[in-house]
């Protein structure tokens, strides 16, 4: 089979839509911004944020509102002054979560996400002024309306969400940061975290690996592959880190049964953002499905290749030039199910193993990942 492996390239594809310029008529104290939910999205936000950073005048404030279980990522980056951790993302902000942002006194809130409920709470906080995108007929509640057109079903999409975020931004007059990614800093140090994880963070040749994708079943590239995969490592003496939630411990289990318990770790549910943010910065590599920690691991600077499947590797492809996406296009894709309408997966399943070891051989000569050839390691039967 023909491999079809796509290094991501930077700059990502803009949207081609005439963006408005709009104005802020009195930062007050500063801007709040609604990230996004999931952390694949938030982080693909980051470089609209920190544009939008650009645009404060002295003595200003950067805010975000953001789910609690995100918040460490704003934790570990300067530009945000002020977090705002919602326990309940999905509901009404609480009485003290509203009192919390009218105690801020920002002068605009930019909204990265399309939730009615939370333009509603924004202006139940007395902020003057709202931007982002008239969906779910919040746009009586704007100010400033950006307005994207819808993609088309069954193509691929002409522009990046991350050049979405950031044509937000570059309508209040914000532009894109020269790193691109704001850099990261993770305010305690490696020894100071608990878990399992940090035996593992100056272990050479470690491949993390993510296989899960809490969007649905139809993103993951199947068990037995990664499994596959781990082995190759494990052969040229590398250690595998296999990371995701609670939920996705299962399918590490199923990965790790054939596997050397010295060789290969299960962290799932066992690691919080910091502890992760560490194991990427010093992994060797990195495999994953479409999924928020692919993004974090782009945004880390790790190297890795990603699979893609029914979802649109030209919309959400990580945001980073280390990265290469492997994909095989099925006359159904992208679909953007959560789960296989056929009931076999197919368009993740024609991506074979050695397609992902062949790539990731190339890279690791490519980056002088020092594997060792040949290494015999007793892998169970």
């Amino acid at each position: 089979m023909k491999d079809n492996v796509i290094r991501q390239q930077l700059p990502l594809a803009a949207p081609t839509e005439k963006i408005p310029a709009l104005k802020i008529k009195e930062f007050r104290n500063g801007i709040i911004v609604r990230m996004p939910n999931h952390l694949g999205d938030a982080v693909m936000a980051l470089p609209a944020l920190a544009a939008l950073k650009k645009i404060l005048p002295e003595n200003c404030g950067l805010f975000v509102v953001t789910p609690a279980g995100n918040a460490q990522l704003y934790q570990a980056l300067p530009i945000v002054d002020e977090i705002i951790r919602l326990e309940k993302p999905h509901k009404f902000w609480s009485k003290d979560e509203i009192k919390q942002v009218k105690m801020l006194r920002p002068g605009a809130a930019v909204l990265f996400n399309h939730s009615f409920r939370d333009a509603l709470c924004f202006k139940a906080a007395r902020v003057p002024e709202l931007f982002g995108e008239p969906t779910r007929n919040r746009g009586f509640l704007l100010k400033g309306k950006i307005r994207f057109l819808p993609g088309k079903k069954g193509e691929y999409s002409p522009s990046h969400q991350t050049m979405r975020y950031l044509a937000i931004a570059g309508a209040l007059g914000g532009t894109a940061v020269e790193t691109f990614m704001p850099e990261f800093v993770i305010p305690c140090q490696p020894d100071e975290l608990c878990g399992p994880a940090p035996a593992l963070f100056y272990h050479p040749l470690v491949m993390v690996m993510a296989p899960g994708a809490a969007y649905g079943a139809a993103k993951r590239w199947p068990h037995e592959y990664y499994a596959k995969i781990a082995e190759y490592w494990i052969r040229h003496d590398g250690t595998v880190a296999l990371c995701g939630s609670n939920s996705e411990s299962g399918i590490c289990e199923e990965i790790l049964k054939k596997l050397p318990k010295d060789k290969a770790f299960n962290l799932c549910g066992k690691t919080d953002l910091f502890a992760l943010m560490y194991l990427f910065k010093y992994a060797a590599f990195a495999i994953t499905n479409d999924s928020g920690l692919m993004h974090l691991g782009a945004a880390m600077k790790t190297p890795g290749i990603t699979v893609f499947g029914p979802t649109d590797l030209f919309d959400t492809g990580p945001v980073s030039d280390s990265w290469l996406m492997v994909h095989d296009r099925e006359k159904c894709a992208p679909c953007l199910k959560r789960v296989c309408p056929k009931g076999n997966a197919v368009c993740t399943r024609k991506i074979v193993p050695s397609q992902i070891i062949r790539a990731i051989h190339k890279e690791a000569k490519r980056l002088q990942i020092p594997l060792v050839k040949n290494r015999k390691v007793c892998l169970k039967d």
